[in-house]
């Protein structure tokens, strides 16, 4: 019958197209081959990274001294320097009731009433003048109004004392009890100290990002990691920008694995095998169990250290592919010491006998109407 015939033809050519065009079959990413393939190439965008015990380690230092390194952690500037727009009391003794500020007792003192410093850094004295207060110690500017009264008062005795610090403070916002300008204090406050100044935090810590803008330049340390670690918990300085920011961390994992999705961690520090085991691991049925990959972007510098000699982005971050064997024993290792951070993604790929049943499965597929259509005709014709 033409019309048997003519299907049949159709469905043969339809099996002999999926034969020859495997690439089009469905897939949830790229094969493990692919990516290395790419990688090779000069104008790869990405880095592939395999991870091994000396990886890991370079990766695990790396975040140690974070905000030490790049804002450092020491008092640049002493908190007792008196600046533009704060607000000073001058006091002044003399050693005879005649004096000019004795106000008939020895033991009285006169009081100038308080004063902001001015925007050319100066104070008024009466009979002193005009002093210069901004960027000295209480201590220099009392022996500038001691210098300047020493011919017209009598043996003077001069107490400077700042009562609003608006010059040497910081500013604290964000998920605190109570936002604003928090003054420091001669000794040098830690992050942890002006964000205990402004009541502490309003939620868990665990939910939490700590960022501190200076000048020009912000960095972002987990809350958890703050106080955890000693080393990030830094000396601030005048007029830092501390904001407590509510950013829950994630990771996604897509490919291969017995779930597919995107999970928020609470952990201070994540590890893969913790990560995997939270969407139930690898596919036992389709996972590469050599293509294991974790993408992350990562400062150039760090990456010139793992992979040295290699060319890698001439910008300041470099988007890079770790790889993890689970083949090699050793992977699973290194799975416990790998450290996950926030919006990293994990891809696992697929084997290829994942793909040589996903392809058998087309074929069956397309292969039944076919088989069906033939054994239609059979009986057809045996009805002639």
């Amino acid at each position: 019958m033409p019309f048997l015939t003519k299907f049949t033809s159709l469905s043969l050519a339809a099996i002999c197209l999926s034969t020859t065009s495997c690439t089009v079959m469905p897939s949830s990413g790229p094969s493990s081959g692919q990516i290395l393939q790419e990688a090779k190439d000069s104008y790869s965008p990405y880095t592939v990274i395999p991870v091994t015990q000396g990886i890991v380690s370079l990766l695990s230092s790396s975040l140690d001294t974070q905000l030490a390194e790049t804002l450092g952690n020491t008092r640049k500037r002493s908190s007792s320097i008196i600046g533009v727009g704060d607000t000073v009391v001058v006091s002044i003794w003399e050693a005879s009731p005649d004096g000019l500020f004795s106000g008939g007792s020895a033991k009285g003192a006169t009081q100038i009433p308080e004063q902001p410093v001015s925007e050319s850094g100066t104070i008024s004295v009466p009979y002193a003048g005009t002093v210069q207060a901004a960027n000295r110690t209480p201590q220099q500017v009392k022996a500038a109004i001691e210098n300047a009264l020493t011919r017209i008062a009598i043996q003077p005795q001069v107490l400077v004392s700042v009562v609003k610090n608006v010059s040497n403070t910081v500013t604290v916002t964000g998920e605190v009890a109570s936002s604003g300008r928090i003054a420091l204090s001669p000794r040098g406050e830690k992050l942890l100290d002006v964000i205990a100044m402004a009541g502490g935090p309003r939620i868990e810590s665990h939910q939490l990002s700590v960022q501190i803008t200076r000048g020009r330049r912000t960095e972002t340390v987990p809350m958890e990691r703050l106080i955890s670690d000693p080393s990030e918990n830094i000396y601030v300085q005048s007029d830092d920008v501390i904001a407590l920011i509510r950013q829950p961390r994630s990771f996604t994992v897509f490919g291969a694995a017995t779930a597919n999705a995107s999970i928020q961690f609470d952990e201070s520090q994540l590890f893969l095998n913790q990560a995997l085991a939270k969407v139930g691991g690898l596919n036992d049925e389709r996972a590469n169990a050599r293509g294991v990959f974790i993408y992350r972007t990562e400062p150039t510098s760090l990456v010139q250290r793992m992979v040295p000699g290699k060319v890698v982005s001439s910008g300041a971050t470099t988007n890079v592919i770790y790889q993890i064997d689970l083949k090699d024993p050793n992977g699973f290792f290194l799975l416990k010491g790998f450290s996950l951070r926030n919006r990293d993604l994990i891809y696992i790929a697929n084997s290829s006998l994942a793909e040589v049943r996903k392809f058998a499965t087309l074929v069956s597929s397309t292969a039944a109407p076919v088989a069906q259509a033939a054994s239609v005709g059979s009986t057809l014709n045996n009805f002639k």
